[in-house]
């Protein structure tokens, strides 16, 4: 009988059911102790009396309790009233992974993001000795700090201590051979076969959800339970590119792999896994036996010029050679940037005072930081490239946050003493009494170093707590503070200051170092806050810049000349730099100028989730993205002119291309020149790299816009006509030939878009009283029809052909139509893909275009005039820090 609201299971009061399984049920409940939210699973007592599915709950409860990891959803309690055995969970606010696969397959960052972190989780269980045995979506949480793994009511342990441990010894009998155990749609074969489990059976059941997170269908699906069956043991199922073409060939392999039929043939360990999951979400190749997309064969097609790619497919059709030829060599992981921008309720406080400091975790995959909400400061956990992040609970009063070298853990200062929180959950722990606000170091042997107000040196104490102790002996009338260990532990960097007040004194320190096993002190160089980078370089402040100095780590020594790196850098009075590194190669950091009301350029998921892809804030024009996706021409107004501009995706850098004048720059198909309109409202086209002079095109006395190229680069689609001088028209303009009229009509057209197979040209007419957009064949003969159904703006079709985009007045909102040009014009229903503060104005502008993958966009994100506050978060930041300072 389900447990009524109010009944209490010792200090639990049950507030509403959340669900049941054949292990128990769950119930939303209020911990009276603690005053928070907590899930209960409750064994309720017509079940108790099973000796079977009491051990397995019972079992549940230890095993998870062992278990920390943030992807793992923890145990907090375990106990009994009555009859009813019961344990208590963080509960979680989201959806299951089953719910949101109803709805269809998820976008490709996301499917990359939940599967790295459920293949963590496995990592963390496996190398316990847990086999999970029952991983499928309806036991995967989503929630807003990532994918949690439930249920382990299935798992198999393996004792990883003494066997004469009766804590960690299992009933045999529940795991037998000839048990089948778990869910059918995602067993593998050796559980049907009822063998043995080990940590490749978790495997299998994760190939079967990354194929289903990636396609939105299921790996095997049968009528009956018995060819359900036949279909696991004996089918290998379609790859899940000829589903989904933009899926990466590398998460094809992945998925492969982990379906082997033979325990063999997968992945041996969720260690190796992860490793090549993050490998796909950096952008690298696929193993050479995998094929291409059918995307990327698309995509090669679009960039090849029609010569070069004849070549390519005579020489696969003897050789089989055409991944090589055609996608060519993996190049490095591109530079990634986004803002994290603080919400209206939330502030970091003036540099030097109020809320302070940022720390990233030691993997990347999340950081934390110090801000006020409704006048209360606490810490905030933001999961990379989540939407929002979430307040850690009992850290009122919470500043200067550190992380643990296992990144389980967070440190932080409250003014009365130094703590730590679980990220798995749980109440923070004071360590030790301390006034420091000075920050602190986690060691690799579990010691934390810190600073404090009332002692002038860095002192020492274990991270379980207890009676601190002094580290350094400054000199008279110095201080040290902002320390930071060095990989291995073996030796700490720290700044030395001086001054009456050192929190204010705004004169730059010293970096020092201490050797640990010999206590000797040396000064490195002038600066303050130093953090070891793992490419072998000292990072540190000077004002409001990073730094870099060659430094290396066997002989403790300086090996190079320092170098700026990074500009616009809070830095406070005391030396403090808000700014972290993490392993993985990123850079978080607050910014330290007064960026509001520039415009931002921005990648934008399909979700309307912003990345920011330069630091380089100023007002921007139109956008296009190259062929190849790792450039982007875009209009800079300034100076009195437009000019064009590339942006280099990879590297983060921006290049003027014209002098003189220039805008709506249009690519030409093989990406090495940009067609442009000149100062005198005529067409010119000049290399991209800015290798030669501008080239005239036209020669007219009415203003001409270059739109599209023909995917064959013989034919340039323009406007003539615009600004009150002449109704638009659109035009031709052949390579060999003289510019023609191809649609003059009494109303405006604008925007020629040519599909990728060319074969049809969209574009804007105000034919109806407003712009909206149409498609035609092109050359013709044939009708129009028309896309949008509330007006629209700037028509752009995907990639492979299959849709087009636009934006839809007033607000500019982002609109996408399924389109089908196989053989007649078939288009969809027009859906809001995301709004936002993105710069749009009336008429043809285009400001955003599409990257190559189809699931990403480029736009002007408008400056907030509002100046909230943010962060900065750089991936991929080592790769510039070895090109900006090499070593030697």
């Amino acid at each position: 009988m389900p447990l009524e609201r109010g009944t209490k299971l010792g200090p639990y009061q049950i507030e509403s059911p959340l669900g049941a399984g054949g292990m128990g049920e769950v119930y939303k409940a209020t911990d009276t102790r603690l005053e928070r939210t907590v899930a209960i699973k409750v064994l309720p007592a017509h079940v108790a009396s099973d000796p079977e599915r009491k051990q397995r709950f019972e079992r549940e409860a230890k095993t998870v309790a062992a278990l920390s990891h943030p992807h793992i959803c923890p145990v907090f309690d375990v106990g009994r009233e009555g009859e009813i055995g019961f344990l208590v969970m963080e509960y979680l606010e989201g959806e299951t992974l089953a719910d949101r696969l109803s709805k269809g397959a998820l976008p490709l960052d996301q499917a990359l993001r939940y599967a790295i972190e459920i293949a963590d989780a496995l990592d963390k269980a496996h190398r316990q000795g847990v086999t999970h045995r029952d991983l499928k979506p309806a036991n995967i949480m989503l929630t807003k700090a990532g994918a949690k793994l439930l249920d382990f009511g299935l798992a198999k342990l393996k004792p990883t201590g003494p066997q004469s441990d009766a804590s960690t010894r299992l009933d045999e009998s529940l795991t037998e051979q000839g048990t089948i155990l778990g869910t059918f749609q995602y067993m593998s074969p050796e559980q049907l076969n009822g063998e043995d489990a080990d940590g490749r059976t978790d495997i299998f059941a994760f190939g079967a959800v990354l194929y289903e997170m990636a396609t939105g269908r299921k790996a095997f699906e049968a009528k009956t339970q018995a060819s359900l069956i036949a279909a696991i043991l004996e089918r290998v199922p379609p790859a899940m590119s000829s589903l989904e073409p933009m899926t990466p060939a590398g998460l094809d392999y992945i998925a492969k792999t982990c379906l082997g039929k033979d325990p063999d043939d997968r992945w041996q360990t969720a260690r190796d896994l992860l490793r090549e999951l993050k490998r796909v979400e950096a952008g690298g190749a696929a193993p050479a036996d995998s094929a291409p997309t059918i995307a990327q064969q698309r995509l090669a097609v679009w960039q090849r010029p029609i010569p070069a790619l004849l070549t390519v497919v005579a020489v696969a059709a003897v050789s089989g050679l055409a991944v090589w030829s055609v996608t060519g060599p993996s190049t490095p992981s591109p530079l990634t940037r986004y803002a994290v921008t603080l919400p209206d309720t939330d502030s970091l406080g003036p540099v030097g005072g109020g809320p302070v400091g940022v720390a990233l975790s030691p993997d990347g995959g999340q950081f934390v930081y110090s801000a006020s909400r409704d006048g209360t400061i606490q810490l905030f956990l933001r999961a990379r490239e989540q939407v929002e992040a979430v307040s850690i609970r009992g850290t009122e009063g919470a500043m200067f946050p550190f992380f643990s070298p296992d990144g389980q853990w967070v440190g932080f200062f409250t003014g009365e003493a130094l703590m730590k929180v679980s990220l798995a959950g749980g109440p923070p722990v004071t360590l030790c009494e301390t006034d420091g606000r000075r920050g602190a170091s986690w060691g690799p042997d579990d010691t934390i170093v810190f600073a404090s107000n009332s002692q002038p040196g860095l002192m020492l104490v274990s991270a379980s707590g207890g009676e601190p102790r002094p580290l350094t002996t400054p000199e008279d009338g110095e201080r040290h503070i902002w320390p930071a260990f060095l990989p291995g532990g073996r030796a700490l960097v720290y700044t030395a200051r001086s001054g009456a007040n050192v929190a204010n004194v705004p004169e730059t320190g010293r970096v020092m170092l201490l050797d640990l096993a010999t206590g000797e002190a040396t000064e490195l160089t002038q600066g303050t806050s130093p953090r070891f980078a793992e490419t072998g370089h000292l990072v540190f402040a000077r004002e409001a810049s990073l730094w870099a100095v060659p430094f290396d780590l066997e002989q403790l020594a300086l090996t190079g000349e320092p170098a700026p790196v990074v500009e616009g850098v809070a830095v406070a009075g005391g030396g403090l730099a808000y700014y972290d590194l993490a392993g993985d190669g990123s850079l978080a950091y607050r910014v330290g100028t007064d960026t509001s009301g520039s415009d931002s350029l921005v990648s934008v998921d399909r979700n309307g989730q912003p990345t920011l892809l330069t630091d380089d804030r100023r007002t921007y024009g139109e956008v296009r993205v190259s062929p190849d996706g790792n450039r982007i021409a875009v209009e800079v107004p300034g100076g009195g002119a437009t000019e064009v501009w590339i942006f280099d995706v990879t590297r983060g850098t921006l290049t003027r291309l014209t002098v003189g004048g220039g805008q709506d720059p249009v690519w030409t198909p093989d990406g090495t020149r940009i067609t442009f309109r000149g100062p005198d409202d005529n067409l010119y086209w000049k290399a991209a790299d800015g290798s030669d002079e501008a080239e005239r095109l036209t020669t007219s006395d009415i203003p001409q816009t270059p739109r599209s190229w023909s995917p064959d680069g013989q034919v340039l689609a323009f406007v003539e006509g615009i600004g009150g001088r002449a109704a638009g028209d659109l035009w031709m303009l052949p390579q060999d030939d003289a510019p023609s009229a191809f649609l003059s009509t009494p109303f405006d057209e604008e925007s020629p878009e040519f599909s990728p197979d060319g074969r049809w040209l969209a574009y804007l007419s105000d034919e109806s009283g407003q712009d909206e957009v149409y498609v035609q064949p092109y050359p013709g003969p044939g009708g129009r029809v028309q896309i949008s159904t509330a007006g629209g703006l700037a028509p752009t079709w995907s990639r492979d052909g299959r849709e087009l985009f636009y934006r839809e007045p007033p607000n500019a909102d982002v609109m996408v139509v399924s389109v089908d040009t196989e053989s007649a014009l078939v288009v969809g229903q027009p859906r809001v893909l995301f709004g936002g503060p993105y710069r749009a104005t009336g008429g043809p502008s285009r400001f955003f275009d599409l990257f190559p993958d189809g699931e990403r966009l480029v736009m002007v994100q408008i400056g907030s005039a509002s100046g909230r506050e943010e962060f900065h978060v750089v991936e991929n930041w080592f790769q510039e820090l070895e090109r900006l300072v090499p070593t030697p």
